[in-house]
């Protein structure tokens, strides 16, 4: 066989392997969203997986990447197209009559409740810190230094509120958030807090209960608080709150209600000053 009748061969057999090959399409609907007018233009942000939604009339409707509507404002009846910035903080408006481009910066303050939720810093500091965090992440085990930091920077100025996200990935997230709960109702919720980030990543049960008997606990009362429901559903108001504010992973941390992006020191220095000038006007 010739060079040139194999190369025809082959390719014959490849357009008929395509043939015989079928991609079969699932498709599910997960959730129904009724609008008070037609959409006009949809983009969404890389960072967060916000969906901002441009109605006919001008609105705006922001949802959470959970589904969840978070805010919605009016940009003017003339704006025809909407695209978003991948940090979610800007939004790029259309008007193809007037023939212009809007530029509008954006930050959704979220109402997040302390609860019962432990607390670190001054009692009535202008500026709070709200930390979505997991026991068992590396990640947020990395940031308990710079949060050190931060509180040490601004003593009078800042509090940090505690709010558990176990991820379900992490076996011993869960039970290190009950575990930290019964600690805090001995009032020693940050000692117990640093000994299970110092030992993230070799948590178990034993671990946690040695754990909870190194920093001092009453451990009758420690047994007795783990089985307790009570603590089991604070962890899931915890993570209620934290799906309705878009929680997606951890750590997620919130100064005064705004996500913060840049979890450097660098980055808690800026939005904080940021949010002490606002309380100084």
């Amino acid at each position: 066989m010739t060079g040139a009748r194999r190369i025809m061969v082959l390719l014959l057999g490849l357009v008929l392997t395509t043939s015989l090959a079928y991609a079969e399409l699932e498709k599910n609907l997960v959730k129904r969203q009724p609008l008070p007018a037609a959409p006009v233009d949809i983009a969404q942000s890389v960072s967060d997986g916000r969906l901002f939604v441009l109605l006919e009339g001008g609105d705006v409707q922001i949802f959470a990447a959970n589904g969840q509507k978070q805010e919605s404002f009016n940009v003017g009846a003339g704006i025809t197209s909407l695209e978003v910035s991948p940090d979610g903080q800007r939004l790029y408006l259309g008007n193809s009559k007037g023939k212009e481009l809007q530029f509008v910066e954006i930050s959704i303050v979220l109402q997040l409740p302390v609860n019962s939720s432990a607390v670190k810093g001054a009692e009535n500091a202008p500026v709070t810190i709200t930390l979505f965090d997991d026991f068992q992440c590396p990640y947020c085990a990395r940031l308990v230094p710079t949060l050190d930091q931060v509180m040490a920077a601004y003593p009078q100025q800042v509090q940090m509120v505690y709010k558990h996200f176990p991820l379900s990935m992490h076996k011993f997230a869960k039970p290190a958030a009950i575990a930290s709960i019964a600690a805090r109702n001995q009032g020693k919720f940050w000692p117990m807090h640093d000994q299970l980030f110092a030992n993230y990543n070799k948590l178990n049960a034993a671990l946690i209960r040695e754990l909870a008997e190194s920093v001092g606990l009453d451990m009758a009362r420690f047994d007795q608080d783990i089985v307790n429901p009570a603590l089991q559903q604070e962890v899931a108001a915890d993570m209620q709150l934290g799906a309705k504010a878009g929680v997606r992973g951890t750590p997620a941390v919130y100064i005064n209600g705004i996500q913060l992006k840049d979890r450097s020191i660098k980055g808690f220095k800026k939005m904080i000053d940021a949010e002490l000038k606002k309380v100084a006007k």
